[in-house]
């Protein structure tokens, strides 16, 4: 059975990625932290035993600029559609035109992101089920379909900046009666308030090393 994971990534221009997080601090510092996180968390989840990881990039135009960004030792495919839901839409189905069974696809901007999340994830899936990692916003940070469980109606007509988006979406799989397992609820940083509560736990966050030192100067500025 193959796997693989759908990491996606805007490409991090200043004033176009973490603008709610640029509120408290500065466009530039926010792109920056963007920027690094992603490349950090890339890099660990590309551990993930046994699964292809594919970088999902967006605008379509920046595949050069995102290939210098984090590396021409990854697959590239570009985010196709006019809004989130039908470029989610197209990833899954480009992959699984590929061969792939088993599917997740992530954000970027998950500190707490682990290959054994991932691996959970990928696990749960078998025919006729979906998965789904819940973010601390009402949101969720992962979804995830066997290729015999594949429904896109759960990404047709969601209002995707809405705090009820996890739990419609928990209602669409149940619906259509796919099984849909939840793994563990993870946080995303949207606001310098998200960020400063992160930097408070320290290293024993999920925020480490030079991340957490940038992180730390973006809640002084």
């Amino acid at each position: 059975m193959s796997d693989c994971i759908l990491y996606f990534v805007k490409y991090p221009h200043p004033g176009e990625v973490k603008t709610r997080l640029a509120d408290g601090c500065s466009a530039e510092l926010a792109a920056e932290f963007y920027r690094m996180l992603a490349r950090k968390k890339l890099a660990e989840i590309a551990g993930t035993p046994k699964a292809d990881v594919f970088v999902c990039y967006f605008p379509e135009t920046m595949r050069r600029e995102t290939v210098e960004w984090l590396g021409a030792s990854h697959k590239y495919i570009s985010q196709k559609g006019a809004d989130l839901g039908r470029r989610m839409e197209n990833a899954f189905r480009e992959v699984f035109f590929m061969g792939y069974d088993r599917v997740v696809l992530v954000g970027s901007d998950i500190p707490g992101l682990t290959p054994e999340i991932l691996r959970a994830g990928l696990d749960s899936l078998h025919s006729g089920a979906a998965c789904i990692g819940p973010a601390g916003d009402g949101g969720y940070y992962l979804v995830g379909f066997h290729r015999h469980s594949f429904v896109p109606e759960v990404f047709h007509d969601m209002q995707w900046s809405r705090e009820e988006v996890g739990q419609r979406t928990v209602n669409r799989f149940a619906a259509l009666d796919v099984e849909c397992t939840r793994l563990e609820p993870l946080d995303d940083i949207d606001t310098i308030e998200d960020l400063e509560e992160m930097v408070a736990l320290g290293e024993r966050g999920p925020l480490k090393g030079e991340v957490l030192e940038l992180a730390r100067r973006l809640t002084v500025v």
